[in-house]
């Protein structure tokens, strides 16, 4: 008998495997309509997960993200790092300023919000939608940008903490009565390694961290033993006895004499070996001697406009500069080389970029741009440094592409070339100092660079806002040898730099040929602005007890910015953002005492 056929059920190993898959399909269509669904809940802000330092700024937009990483970047620098030794605590500032002169004020650190704010969105964008989510489950760090003046912080540190050093001493050379040569054994000392704490400044700035930087004082080890300087005494008997030394450049000569060789003579380290040579600081403070009588300084072919011409007022000169640590060198290679007794003396030429004879064909033709500072109320030292640094500035020609510096232009900072001292701080005194008025100069400059259409290519502003360089935000600080403000005439021709002094008023203005761009530039918007502290106290034993004298006004704390549009001829436009940031500043009184108390001596 036929029997029906019935459809068999399925078997149990196959149902399952359509249970997985099943169970695989929902999952990843799960996993991927979340993948979209998160990256689109975040496609206006910064996804979870992501810090910079020690912020987490997941899930805020970009402009809330920014006013936190202002508000933490100002707060620390405000706030100032707290360092300490032993029971012994000090705070380093972001800045070291002269109250009563805004010219020499150094910044140890500062952070650049609108580069951390660039390297969030390229870190962001350049991930997947699935990386995104992997980081805001494990964590994803962006580091600050921010700078430190290396050497500005090594100096501050140095000055809390050299008291409680003591440095290693090396093995001395000692000169008795008949030229008899002995060795003075070395001592160990102890040193604070101010490089380290450098670095550990950089970590604690890269993560915002308030927390207190211990540091201890480290082993300090001798260069030159006992034991092997004893070995150079034979080479110092030989180069005393071939004094003296003469030095030479051209047809002029100066000697080195037995009576100061005997002097100077000292154990030195030249390649790992231990030998002798005359002590570098005074070999090289006779070096500046003989280099005042060497020197020349370049000069520059100079010019001014007259009636639309330009009419030389200054020739050209070949610059003679004494190379004083190569000198040096060079003069403790060659009595080592005994029997020498004649050594040369190091000196570089430079010749002059614009010389007398080449000035007839320049191009110079019309006003391309002008700036303007007003300097009122500045005190008679100011106003005559101002005076000395535009004049040596009138009259300069910027070459074509040439990467003009301000501080190099203006030359040495000095009595020599002009300058009068003003009085600056230092801790608890007040001592004079020159540069006061010079970041007057380098202020208009920045203008005239701005007005010209010139790229800027180092600036920097002031530390706190004075009312010499209102508006706020198109200032700029100068300090041999940094902060420089530096530019590029990217014309394609000669730029004659001329300047004008008007009761209270200062002018500096570029000719040349103008190649039809247009510059425009919007007024600065002020924010963020900050009131400053309570009036810091100083006592002094400057002057007579009970005497208060006030030598800094307050100053607001803000932030300040302008945009700069350069429309070139052929249409093409470029436009810069400049940025200023200016800490809230408390006025600042000198008191005077009979003895200063112990915080004041600390």
């Amino acid at each position: 008998m036929n029997k029906k056929k019935q459809n068999a059920a399925p078997a149990p190993e196959f149902r399952g495997t359509l249970i997985t898959l099943f169970c695989l399909v929902t999952t990843a269509a799960a996993l991927i309509a979340f993948v979209f669904i998160f990256c689109g809940a975040y496609r206006d802000s910064l996804f979870p997960g992501i810090h910079v330092g020690q912020l987490d700024l997941g899930g805020k937009t970009y402009a809330a993200a920014r006013a936190q990483l202002q508000e933490s970047m100002n707060e620390l620098a405000d706030r100032g790092l707290t360092f300490r030794y032993g029971d012994d605590a000090f705070v380093i500032f972001s800045t070291i300023s002269d109250p009563t002169n805004p010219e020499l004020a150094r910044r140890i650190f500062s952070y650049d919000i609108d580069a951390t704010i660039a390297r969030v969105k390229a870190a962001t964008r350049a991930q997947s939608e699935a990386e995104h989510i992997f980081y805001w489950i494990r964590g994803w760090n962006v580091v600050p940008v921010v700078s430190i003046d290396r050497e500005a912080l090594i100096e501050a540190l140095r000055l809390k903490l050299s008291s409680y050093e003591e440095p290693a001493k090396d093995a001395q050379l000692v000169i008795g009565d008949g030229d008899v040569m002995s060795v003075a054994a070395e001592t160990a000392g102890r040193t604070f390694d101010y490089d380290g704490i450098a670095k550990t400044v950089q970590r604690h700035l890269n993560s915002f961290a308030a927390q207190t930087i211990e540091v201890e004082l480290e082993p300090d080890i001798p260069e030159i033993t006992a034991a092997g300087a004893s070995e150079a005494l034979d080479l110092a008997h030989q180069v005393l006895k071939s004094t003296p030394f003469i030095l030479v450049s051209g047809d002029r000569s100066w000697e080195l004499t037995q009576e100061q060789v005997r002097s100077w003579l000292t154990f030195a380290r030249v390649d790992g070996q231990t030998t002798v040579g005359l002590a570098p600081q005074q070999l090289q403070a006779r070096l500046e001697e003989i280099g005042k009588e060497i020197n020349v300084e370049v000069r520059e072919a100079k010019f001014t406009m007259d009636n639309g011409r330009v009419t030389e007022f200054q020739p050209s000169q070949t610059g003679r500069e004494l190379d004083i640590q190569e000198s040096v060198r060079m003069i403790n290679e060659k009595i080592r080389q005994v029997g020498i007794q004649e050594i040369d003396l190091i000196v570089a030429e430079t010749e002059p970029t614009i010389t007398t004879d080449n000035v007839n064909n320049l191009g110079i033709q019309e006003l391309i741009g002008e700036g303007h500072s007003n300097f009122a109320r500045s005190p008679q030292n100011r106003r005559h440094n101002i005076k000395v640094g535009s004049d040596s500035l009138n009259g300069l020609l910027i070459k074509p592409g040439e990467e003009f510096s301000l501080v190099k232009a203006l030359g040495k900072i000095e009595a020599s070339t002009g300058y009068l001292p003003e009085l600056v701080i230092k801790g608890n005194k007040t001592i004079p100092e020159y540069g006061g008025g010079l970041c007057q100069i380098g202020t208009t400059a920045f203008r005239v660079a701005l007005d010209a259409g010139f790229p800027i290519l180092e600036r920097k502003s002031h530390s706190y806002r004075v009312s010499y360089y209102e508006p706020a935000g198109t200032d700029a600080t100068i300090y041999d040898p940094k902060p420089d403000l530096r530019f590029v005439n990217d014309t394609e021709h000669y730029v004659l730099f001329t300047t004008e002094l008007s009761g209270d008023d200062l002018y500096f203005r570029f000719y040349g040929t103008s190649d039809g761009r247009i510059v425009e530039q919007t007024a600065p918007r002020i924010y963020n602005q900050v009131q400053p502290g309570p009036t810091k106290y100083i006592e002094t034993l400057d002057q007579k007890p009970g005497v208060t004298k006030c030598t800094e006004s307050a100053h607001a704390g803000a932030d300040a910015e302008f945009t700069r549009t350069v429309s070139a001829a052929d249409g093409t436009k470029k436009t810069d953002t400049f940025t200023s940031h200016y800490v809230p500043w408390q006025a600042v009184c000198l008191v005077g005492v009979e003895k200063l108390s112990p915080e004041a001596t600390q």
